[in-house]
């Protein structure tokens, strides 16, 4: 048996040494392997179901079959690929898979409509004709012929209404700490760092994790930047704040690095904010702490106060991100036939089938948005820049509890994340614990407006690969709406050049 790749970081490998019998190394990924090594052994393919953290990982094993396995939350990216020839291409960038020989690059139409729909990778496929994503969640199984995928994990709810308020805030308290107190095991806290907006989930991270260097990501329009809140919740923690304030001119220049450290595009534009403030944490921190998962697991998105009407029985909800309607991008794209959007979501309305509203769309959004786009834009961005990402909130174990708790209590009285704002008042003071959501506003509106930026945006917009792919009489009549105030959606059709020219044509 042969561990053939691993990318990742398992937060409760002491427990599994213990239980394994392993003897302990000072190098952490020599640790892990081994953990990997004898957890298969022990378990085989149910060896995912005992590992807590982050993970991507191919074994081979004594009948030369490969087990390809991913973490419940698709924190780490795993790709593959089956050429003509029968050979399984397989690799956490794409890249990897890419530069072979064996694989022959062709974009892959269907991707290009769903992203246009989206604004991110959504689901499977990549932009790489034939190249997929394992889904979250799942196993893969390759004996040289075909491919098995099969979950581990799933999305599944169950309510328990006769907890009390009070004993669920305790018990997401007392969960939070459990899996604090395994990355302080695994790392110097003194030396961490936190990413801190001001909002209740960083807020919560920072003060119950002791960190005493926070990294907070703002803008020189000071009515949409959040250094402010965060500046404030700092000093409420005693924690040095260490400002990014970014400017137009440096959001345009890191576009095209951003977008070639994910390797896919993703027109979400606060992602390259998020990238630019990781290049700057690099500088003091090596190891930090971030909230993403908090708002998929306890409803924080505004969408989620239409849950009866979006998450009912019967509804088609594709996520809490839309970029434009289906009829719309195929104009834009030229295509005839329309992708089935059903298929995105099937085995997730299956999974909470007879569930409550709020949770079906839960489950949509952890499976799609929160993997597709969260998670890939902050851990490409922070892996390109060095930095191990620690994510409380993303863990296994804190999904299983917010599936525990009632919708009524993570949506009360208009209050989103209700249930985690009351245990976060146990750190926090009420006014920073109850904080409106402000979401992480971007000014780039007013930025891709002004006149000096314009010759750059139009040559992606109406050179020769938009000509390509969009049609460009209607790209020129949507450009220029949103010139004379229409607020609609194109940066998804600018993103896409972006990321076609500098990576696709690269590769």
């Amino acid at each position: 048996m042969n561990i053939l790749m691993y990318e990742g970081s398992l937060r409760n490998r002491v427990p599994l040494c213990g239980e394994l019998g392993l003897a302990r190394s000072n190098d952490a990924r020599e640790t892990e392997l081994a953990i990997l090594s004898a957890g298969y052994r022990r378990w085989g393919n149910k060896l995912p179901c005992h590992l807590h953290g982050s993970f991507a990982f191919v074994i081979r094993d004594e009948e030369g079959q490969l087990f390809c396995a991913r973490d419940a939350f698709g924190i780490q990216t795993f790709y593959y690929c089956e050429t003509d020839n029968g050979v399984l291409l397989y690799g956490c960038d794409l890249r990897e898979i890419t530069k072979s020989p064996q694989y022959r690059k062709a974009l892959d139409r269907q991707a290009l409509q769903l992203y246009a729909l989206f604004g991110y990778p959504v689901g499977y496929r990549t932009l790489y004709a034939g190249i997929r994503k394992l889904p979250p969640d799942c196993i893969l199984i390759w004996n040289g012929t075909n491919v098995r995928i099969n979950r581990w994990h799933t999305l599944s709810f169950h309510p328990n209404p006769t907890v009390s308020e009070e004993a669920w805030a305790e018990e997401i308290d007392r969960n939070l700490q459990e899996i604090l107190n395994e990355d302080r095991a695994r790392f110097d806290f003194s030396r961490c760092g936190s990413f801190l907006s001001g909002g209740v989930d960083s807020s919560y991270l920072l003060a119950s994790s002791g960190v005493r260097e926070a990294f907070g990501i703002g803008f020189e329009e000071a009515e949409v930047s959040e250094l402010p809140a965060a500046a404030a919740a700092a000093r409420a923690m005693g924690a040095r704040l260490h400002e990014v304030c970014i400017r137009a001119e440096e959001f345009f220049d890191a576009i095209p690095r951003f977008l070639l450290n994910l390797e896919l595009p993703l027109a979400d534009l606060c992602a390259p904010f998020w990238a630019l403030g990781c290049e700057r944490a690099a500088e003091k921190s090596s190891v930090c702490l971030s909230g993403e998962g908090a708002d998929e697991f306890f409803g924080g998105y505004y969408v989620y106060a239409r849950a009866d009407e979006l998450g009912r029985e019967g509804a088609l909800y594709c996520g809490c991100s839309g970029i434009m309607k289906q009829e719309s991008g195929m104009q834009l794209l030229g295509d005839e036939k329309a992708v089935p959007l059903e298929g995105l979501v099937a085995e997730c309305l299956v999974q909470t089938q007879g569930a409550e509203p709020l949770s079906r769309m839960l489950a949509v959004d952890t499976a799609l948005w929160l993997e597709g786009d969260i998670l890939f834009g902050v851990g490409r961005s922070a892996r390109a820049n060095g930095i191990e990402l620690l994510l409380p909130f993303s863990d296994r174990r804190m999904f299983a509890l917010s599936a525990a708790i009632p919708s009524t209590l993570k949506r009360k009285d208009g209050t989103a994340k209700y249930i985690l704002r009351r245990a976060a008042e146990k750190r926090l003071p009420h006014e920073i614990a109850f904080r409106r959501k402000q979401g992480f506003s971007v000014p780039v509106q007013q930025w891709f407006r002004a006149e000096r930026f314009r010759p750059q945006i139009e040559r992606a917009l109406f050179g020769s690969v938009s000509g390509a792919y969009f049609v460009q009489a209607l790209l020129r009549d949507r450009w220029n709406s949103f010139l004379n105030g229409d607020d609609r959606d194109w940066t998804v059709l600018y993103i896409f050049v972006l990321w076609y020219e500098n990576c696709f044509e690269a590769t």
